[in-house]
């Protein structure tokens, strides 16, 4: 099932099929391959309940919106009222929330039906990475990329990304704060959007507030543009989205014209390109067919300034100050959301008892998993109020900031930069800014295999995305 919004549309409006037979096609495609893939942690079992209201109200004449009756698959992060919210740890099964978050009530609102919660890289690769393997959860087990037999899917939104990509729902919804969407969307070959922090409600998501933000994993950007005027707009239990600049939400899909690009200035930061930066690996082939595609976009119109930079990149790869405020922001935002739980049934209150959880439970499997990011964490700071955290806070922020993004676009009068996936992340993460990733292509079929550093998956390898 690999069918578009457009296609949807074509099908529920023509009475080819209703959105009851959408779910029942999703869940038989889901027992199908779930167990291979482990792509999804819990099926909702309202789902069809869901799909029967929404068929009904289409027969009324009530449309909700272009989502109405499109199911959706949103990561183990984000809390629904009837399902586990567990980050992939056995230490919140049962919790509950008593409430959906936020973006969850948007997306029903808008008539999306929510059909379970997809799998992640545990506590969004906030144990210990990379040493805890991408895309596993002691609650949701091993997913795997569908491109290659043991294929590494990346992480932390994987099941979103291999929902999508596998047919098992129409889209999925991730959570970014480097790379957990668009690089898990870049190794299934799809669109992946991370919003700009702020513009889309972080309410009951276990998430950084500062960082994080909630996005659209889908097969063409039309679809991720769709999806984001559906989630995006202020709410009172995130203050970050009250600086939105409007009351009234774009149809974002509307940008979405094949002359777009006609007039704009696209800047590549080519220092980025040098070097291999942690956790990326720029390699030829990618290399390859990036500078290909910098080709079309002059082609559509844009002009490419192929010589600005990222002021503050090489101090970026090195400074200690982005883990200061990662670290401290993990410890203090999980804190926050767990005060939340409505029902806490092994009294999880901080990163300490998630730690002594995670150690003690045989099914979080370690040692061999580890736990030292949180334990990293757990020995940071206490508060983001003592001067070596606004330290801390005001580097990291000059990195992103006049050091980084802003830098690069005002120096150079530039509407948008473009990046291989692999290294796009990496300095737009530390200030919030958007990134969409869009399919590029696919390894040579002579590639040789490479594994992945826990040793157990593949992480390069032929025809592979």
């Amino acid at each position: 099932m690999d069918m578009t919004l457009d296609d949807l549309h074509y099908g529920l409006e023509g009475d080819f099929f209703t959105s009851t037979n959408l779910v029942q096609a999703y869940l038989k495609r889901i027992e199908e391959v779930n167990d291979t893939v482990r792509a999804i942690t819990e099926l909702d079992p309202t789902a069809l309940d869901q799909a029967k209201a929404l068929d009904a109200e289409r027969a009324a004449g009530k449309i909700r919106g272009p989502l109405h009756g499109i199911p959706i698959l949103p990561k183990n992060q984000i809390a629904t009222h009837n399902l586990n919210n567990t980050s992939g740890s056995m230490a919140l099964v049962g919790a509950k929330t008593g409430r959906d978050a936020a973006v969850v009530k948007k997306l029903r609102d808008a008539g999306v039906i929510t059909l379970g919660i997809a799998n992640l890289t545990q506590w969004g690769n906030n144990r210990n990475p990379p040493k805890a393997g991408n895309g596993w959860s002691a609650d949701g087990g091993q997913s795997v990329g569908i491109f290659f037999k043991n294929q590494d899917p990346w992480g932390s939104s994987t099941g979103p990304a291999i929902g999508t990509a596998l047919g098992l729902a129409f889209a999925g919804l991730g959570t970014e704060v480097e790379g957990s969407i668009t690089c898990v969307a870049e190794r299934s070959n799809l669109v992946g959007l991370k919003p700009t922090v702020g513009l889309v409600s972080r309410d009951l998501v276990i998430l950084s507030r500062r960082l994080g933000s909630i996005g659209p994993i889908t097969r063409c950007v039309k679809d991720a543009a769709a999806i984001l005027t559906a989630i995006a707009g202020k709410c009172p239990n995130d203050p970050a989205t009250a600086a939105i600049p409007f009351e009234t939400i774009p149809e974002y899909t509307k940008c979405c014209t094949l002359d777009e690009l006609r007039g704009a200035r696209i800047g590549v930061p080519r220092n980025a390109l040098k070097g291999n930066p942690p956790c990326a690996e720029l390699t030829f082939a990618v290399s390859q067919a990036f500078e290909a595609h910098v080709e079309l976009l002059r082609e559509l119109g844009a002009t490419v300034v192929s010589d600005c930079r990222f002021e503050g990149y090489d101090e970026a790869l090195t400074s200690k100050s982005i883990a200061v405020v990662k670290g401290t922001d993990f410890k203090l935002d999980l804190a926050s959301y767990l005060e939340k739980l409505e029902y806490n049934p092994n009294n999880i209150r901080n990163l300490e008892d998630v730690i002594r959880w995670t150690q003690a439970d045989p099914r979080e499997e370690y040692p061999s998993r580890g736990t030292q990011a949180m334990e990293k964490a757990l020995d940071g700071l206490d508060n983001r109020e003592c001067g070596e955290f606004k330290a801390a806070l005001e580097n990291m922020e000059w990195l992103a900031h006049e050091g980084g993004v802003r830098g690069a676009l005002q120096k150079n009068n530039l509407d948008a930069l473009v990046l291989p996936t692999c290294v796009s992340p990496i300095i737009p993460a530390l200030g919030g800014y958007p990134i969409i990733t869009v399919p590029l292509g696919f390894y040579p079929k002579d590639t040789e295999i490479k594994m992945c550093p826990r040793g157990d998956m593949i992480e390069r390898g032929p025809n592979l995305p």
